[in-house]
This record gives structure tokens, sequence and C-alpha cells, in this order.
């Protein structure tokens, strides 16, 4: 199952490499005009929107910038002096500028999954090729759409907006607002056109579970975004994921992450990874290269040099209750038997560490995904096997609770089964309709959720994203809960505006 999706996105790559670089070698030589003549050739052809998401798990990507931005990791200068460019400490002290590289690909990331989207919509809506599930195919690249310019509007504010492949104009930037309302009416009007029941056939396809989580994320933020709470929508948006019973709280909260995570019914939307068939700079699942040190790459059979970058920010770290297992499984830390020897990694590093350099094994790196011990990742070009959730049911069910929380329906939210199963999975004592305040909140969001890419939402949703922490000295400015428009991108479309702050 898991090869086959992955093959479909690798034909569907290698059939239209040659649209973005005229240089790559020809995989085909059949003419786009009779390659677009069965149902098996369209829907070869969306496999090109969801390509677009691979690159998530690379080096310099969206999801990298956003867990660098907020507060539970950190890139500090290692024992080799390596992690030393400017652009990490911008990241991690919140003084990022238009120049920085890593902004750039998380601006890459967003508006080239947008024109995959829309370059596939063209070619299926004015295909006059009719067949059973050309309504599904069309309704799920357009929440695919939905998604990347969510990331955009959560990221850059007011962005630029298209969604016509055949239109060669500057696109116009359009407010928030209007993005929003883009986005909510789009997937409003295409849900009922996908698939409710997960199932091997649409593991890693865009399903109702997945609009819906996207729902809800848009209308958790609504208030920040727009300025209109929407609580209560974000609380049915939930419940329409929770209510059908198709996604559950695994008992081993390891299983959401392991090499071999396909059978999970926590994870909701994955973004699929393969040793074999993804294996580029950038369309690849590499935080072993990102975290891992010689010692630890030796001692999990990783042929690979690791790059000993991400560690766990300290206090972040230790805002872990003692009893909490996720801590353990999602950082490395304590002592280690391998053929060379033990060793011992310390969570603990001072602050003058992040300039001057840290010692060999001084922080946590992370842990979180399985990392697997067969010897195939030989370089940072190529993936790791496990497939990365980005909506996962746990999620939903804190999204539920906070919905009802910030309504004043803190007791409604404790009632519900799930959500104490998250917390005595992990350990710890369920939540009471007192124990459930907006600080517990965050902070259970936190642990939960670490690394997974959404601290930095939540920072900014529960107004904390600009105080100061490790290696964070000065409160940061309420402009940087935005992100600058990438120097080079402002340059190409007379349309944009710089956000407000930042220089051109």
């Amino acid at each position: 199952m898991k090869t086959s999706i992955k093959a479909l996105f690798l034909s569907a790559g290698l059939l239209f490499a040659a649209c973005t670089d005229l240089s790559e070698e020809v995989y085909s030589d059949i003419q786009k005009k009779d390659f677009f003549t069965s149902e098996e050739s369209l829907r070869i052809y969306a496999a090109r929107a969801y390509n677009m998401l691979q690159a998530y798990g690379s080096e310099q990507s969206l999801w990298t910038l956003n867990i660098q931005a907020g507060d539970e990791l950190a890139a500090p200068k290692n024992c080799v002096n390596d992690w030393v460019d400017p652009r990490y400490a911008e990241l991690q002290r919140h003084t990022y500028t238009p120049s920085n590289k890593l902004v750039r690909m998380g601006w890459d990331y967003c508006f080239d999954g947008i024109a995959a989207c829309n370059d596939v919509l063209h070619e299926i809506e004015n295909n006059s090729l009719e067949f059973d599930g050309k309504a599904k195919i069309l309704a799920e690249v357009r929440i695919l759409r939905d998604y990347f310019y969510m990331l955009a509007i959560d990221g850059w504010g007011n962005v630029p907006f298209s969604v016509d492949a055949a239109d060669k104009n500057y696109p116009e930037q359009k407010d928030r607002k209007f993005v929003f309302s883009f986005i909510e009416r789009e997937i409003l009007d295409n849900i009922g056109f996908l698939e409710e029941v997960p199932s091997t056939a649409n593991y890693g396809h865009v399903t109702q579970g997945m609009a819906y989580t996207l729902l809800a994320k848009m209308y958790l933020n609504a208030e920040k975004w727009v300025g209109e709470p929407m609580w209560d929508k974000a609380e049915k948006a939930c419940l329409a994921v929770m209510n059908p019973g198709h996604y559950r709280i695994e008992a081993n909260y390891s299983a959401n992450f392991a090499v071999k995570n396909e059978a999970s019914r926590e994870n909701i939307f994955v973004i699929p990874y393969s040793t074999v068939y993804t294996q580029s700079d950038h369309n690849d699942f590499v935080i072993f290269i990102l975290t891992l040190n010689q010692q630890l790459c030796k001692l999990y059979n990783i042929p690979a040099a690791g790059w000993d970058g991400f560690i766990a920010q300290p206090d972040f770290f230790a805002s872990y209750d003692e009893a909490d297992t996720r801590r353990a499984k999602t950082w490395l830390y304590g002592e280690f038997s391998g053929a060379d020897g033990t060793f011992t990694i310390s969570p603990e590093v001072p602050e003058e560490a992040y300039a001057n350099g840290r010692s060999l094994n001084m922080g946590a790196p992370v842990g979180k995904w399985e990392y697997q011990t067969d010897g195939l990742l030989k370089s940072d070009q190529t993936s790791m096997d496990n497939d990365f959730a980005v909506f996962r049911y746990a999620d939903v069910v804190l999204m539920y609770a906070e919905a009802c929380l910030r309504q004043g329906k803190a007791a409604e939210a404790v009632a519900h089964a799930d959500l104490q199963a998250v917390r005595t999975r992990a350990g710890l004592t369920p939540f009471t309709a007192a124990t459930l305040t907006e600080e517990n909140l965050l902070a259970e969001r936190g642990h939960e959720l670490a690394v997974e890419g959404w601290r930095r939402q939540d920072l900014i949703r529960f107004g904390k994203y600009n105080g100061t922490w490790w290696c964070k000295p000065s409160a940061s400015p309420a402009y940087t809960e935005l992100y600058p428009i990438p120097r080079e991108r402002l340059g190409a479309n007379p349309n944009l505006r710089q956000n407000p702050g930042y220089t051109k």
C-alpha cells in the first residue's frame, strides 16, 4: 500500500519533471496532448500536487523554519563549529530579515505547492474526459491547495493570490480575511466529494477527516488571523472528525512515528516518505541528519554523517512533568551503550554555549521518529521511511478541548474520553474542569505535539510568541508574528508589499 502510493508519486514526478527544469533528463517522450487521454493518466498527473508536500521534511523547509522560531527546539553552534550561520540565530531571537534563506524556503514551499495544484486543476478541469472519480480528484486538489494557502496566511498574513494557472499576470496581494474566506468556502463546497472512511486506498490523500481538521485549524486561529473568534465553529469541525469514530488515540504514542507507521489510526493526513523512492535534497525526511551526532548515528547503524544540529531547548525540556513519558519518546538523553562503549547525553545547555559552542553530547537531540537500523540511511539525500503525520487525531482532540475552554465549557471538554486518553497514555492524571486552563492546555499541546510543526502557531494564538525564552533574552515586537516576505519574491512581483516592521 505504502509502496504503491509512493510509486504513483514517483511516476508523476518522472513524467513531468521537465515542466520546471529544462535541463533535467527527459524520462518520457509522451506529448502532453497524447497523455491526458485516460482516467489513469489524470490520476497520475494529480499526484504531482501531492509530490509538493514532500519538501516539508527536508533540511531547509517550512517545517524547519517553524520549529526553530518557537521555544521548543534550537540549533546552537556545535562542538565542531557547525550551525553558525546567522539565519539560525535570527529565528531563535526573532530578528529574521527578508534575506533569511529559511524564510524564503518556507515561502516557496507554500507557493510552489499552490502553483502545482493550480496546474493540475487547470489540466483536469479543461479535459473533456469524464469518469466517476473526477469530482473527487478535483476536490482533493482544491483542498490540498487550501492547505498550502492556510500555511501561507499563517506565516505571512497578506499573500499573493491566484487560482488560475492560465493567468500569467502578477498575482494580486490579498489580505488574510479574503484568503481565509476563500479557504473556508472552498472546503465547505468540496468536502462532500471526499471519502469519509480512511482506508489503504486513500492513504496519504485528502479525505473528509483531513478537510475538517484543516477547517478546525482555520477556525481556532480565526480571532488572531481575521479578528473574529470562531470557537463554536472550531468545536463543530473537531466533532466532525471525532464523532464518526474513524480515528482513535493509539495505545502507544510512538506508534504514530514508527518506521512503519502506516497502520496508525491516529494519523489523519500524512506525507509518505520512502528510503527507496524519495532520495534528493528537496523531497526527503532527514531529521536524522539534522539532529544526530556521529556517536548516535553509529548506535543506530546509520552510515550517514549526522550534523549534530537540532536539540531541545533546555527550558522546554525542563517543562515536562517528571511522570510524562512523552519526554523520553521525543528527546534523546541519558546513558547510551554502543559498540564503542557508553556515553551520556545531557539535556542541560548553558546559554553561552549557543554562540560559543557546546560540547559533544550536550543537548538532547530529537528522538520522536524511530530511526531505522537497516543501514539504508547513507546520506542527507536519503529519506527516512517514516511517514510524517501533518494532522493527527490527538491534535484534533486538543483543539476540541481548547474550543470548549474558550467558550466556558471546560467541563464538557474533560468529559470526553479521548482527551483523557491523551493524558493517561502519557502517564499523567486526567484533566479536571479546574485544571484545564489555558496555561495547562498550551503546555499539553507543546508536549503532545512537540516538533510536529504547530508550536509557533500555538504560541501566537496564546499570546506567548513575543516573550523571552532560552537564548531569546529580549521580547520581540508584535510584527514578528508574521515572517517578512522574502526579498527575492518581493522584487519579482510588483504587486507585493512588505509586511509592516520589515525593510524591503
